[in-house]
């Protein structure tokens, strides 16, 4: 057994656990020489280890050799019997973070689509000593903290990434590639040092490794002491913001704005990281996390605060929001679509990006008997999941709130304005857009429409069911893909 293979083995046995299932990896195949390697050593050891492999190529579309390159992946999984995906991606270049930054934020989004979906229990990289090294220089010359100069952990327990190689030398692999006459691609734009990361492969390391021999081995070093030193402030931080009056919310959480005060600006930004961290969210750099702060710090305790975070991923939108003296870090769905849905029996349907749930329950809800909904056909559908239909010339149907709209949820109070029940039922602003009207449209005797609920919050008294009756109770949540 290789000295490659003898680390591999020692990292791959530290994942099983007699009491869990054999562990899934997913690889990130690029096709170069790292991940081909790597390939092949994991698929040797998953003859003789208990784990399951399988491997992915992203295919970003910015080489015309990307195509010939994703076949030769393909084609080295078949020799070796493991399954194999790929997919292609938009890398959008006018993001405004740079080719580099944009092309590895689409392609761990895919790999991490691509986990889910196959239920794997981790992705694997073949990330070496110099890729590591070379980090830390991009980190240290962009000014990063604490944080950015752990550079890459070898696991990273919020992706549920994999590097078990990051003390592995670049000529150990090239060494065992030729040794196996394994094949693999050269991209060429590795060799382009207009992108910073070839810049200091080519021309930085280079320099250095001529006068410290032995830099990556010291750079590798202070990673482990910063990496340390950001596990000390993650400590601090999950104890303040514990302290902090945590709460889970719709989409997110809060924390009480006066104990996060009375931290202080160094421990009140510590806690900001963290706490982003801890909602995989995209890291603030240091003037976005000093403008969030100061705007917080100078917000009056009775003004509504909306902030966007900023650089988050294409594919979400995040926003801290300060109302009633609390601080709320929420992402942000789709909103609701302006085509209306029609009920139309089932206990859930799709409706633009969200999934509505309609569920019969007693005492809560709108009236199933209102509805023309007979006790036969209730029982039927509580039994075996029989949908239900409603009176002939009747229909249910949601749709985004217009304004202006009211109700009366109780029969000893007037009717309200919508607002004005968001208000007292404590609703913050932005969830308000997200809670639709639910109408009941008849034919007969003449065609009408009556607004009787707002879906998942309150119901017209006039169409709340009675104590022994069986209502319909309406929810939203919003696809899994945009939490």
């Amino acid at each position: 057994m290789t000295s490659l293979e003898t680390q591999l083995s020692g990292f791959l046995a530290g994942l099983s656990n007699p009491d869990a299932n054999t562990p899934h990896l997913l690889l990130a195949l690029s096709g170069g020489v790292d991940s081909m390697v790597m390939l092949h050593l994991l698929a040797e050891l998953c003859q003789r280890l208990p784990f399951r492999l399988s491997a992915m190529h992203v295919n970003h579309g910015l080489s015309p050799n990307a195509d010939a390159w994703l076949q030769q992946c393909e084609h080295r999984c078949q020799t070796y019997n493991v399954p194999f995906f790929a997919d292609k991606v938009r890398v959008d270049l006018q993001s405004g973070q740079g080719l580099e930054a944009t092309a590895r934020e689409a392609r761990y989004h895919a790999l991490e689509q691509q986990r889910q979906q196959i239920g794997a229990d981790a992705i694997v990289t073949a990330h070496h000593l110099q890729d590591q090294s070379e980090t830390l220089m991009l980190q240290l010359v962009r000014g990063a903290g604490v944080k950015g100069l752990s550079a890459m952990a070898a696991w990273d327990g919020a992706r549920r990434l994999y590097r078990p190689l990051l003390s592995v030398p670049k000529a150990a692999l090239l060494q065992f590639a030729t040794a196996h006459h394994l094949q693999w691609v050269e991209d060429e734009s590795n060799a382009d040092t207009v992108y910073d990361r070839n810049f200091m492969r080519h021309a930085v390391m280079p320099v250095l490794r001529e006068r410290y021999p032995q830099v990556d081995q010291s750079l590798l070093r202070t990673a482990g002491h910063m990496a340390d030193a950001q596990s000390l402030l993650d400590v601090l931080a999950s104890q303040d913001l514990a302290q902090c009056d945590l709460q889970a919310e719709w989409l997110g959480q809060s924390i009480a704005m006066s104990k996060l005060y009375a931290l202080g600006d160094v421990r009140a930004k510590n806690l900001l990281r963290h706490w982003f961290q801890q909602l995989q969210l995209r890291m603030p750099n240091q003037d976005q996390l000093q403008e969030y702060w100061q705007q917080l710090s100078s917000v009056k305790p009775n003004r509504y605060l909306h902030l966007p975070l900023q650089g988050q991923a294409s594919h979400q939108s995040a926003y801290l929001h300060h109302y009633q003296q609390r601080l709320y870090c929420v992402t942000k769905p789709s909103a609701l679509p302006q085509t209306p849905l029609v009920w139309q029996g089932q206990a859930s349907q799709q409706w633009g990006e969200w999934q509505v749930q309609f569920k019969v329950v007693k005492a809560r809800g709108i009236a199933l008997a209102r509805l023309g909904v007979s006790p036969a056909a209730i029982t039927l559908n509580r039994r075996y999941g029989q949908p239900l239909v409603l009176a002939e010339g009747t229909s249910l149907k949601l749709m985004p709130r217009a304004g202006g709209e009211s109700l009366q949820p109780d029969a000893k109070r007037p009717r309200r304005e919508l607002k004005v029940l968001f208000q007292m039922l404590g609703i913050p602003p932005w969830q308000r857009a997200f809670y639709p009207l639910v109408q009941v449209a008849t034919t007969h005797p003449g065609a009408s429409e009556t607004l009787v609920s707002l879906a998942g919050l309150a119901v017209d008294a006039a169409w709340q069911p009675g104590r022994n009756a069986y209502g319909l109770e309406i929810s939203l949540t919003p696809s899994p893909s945009l939490l």
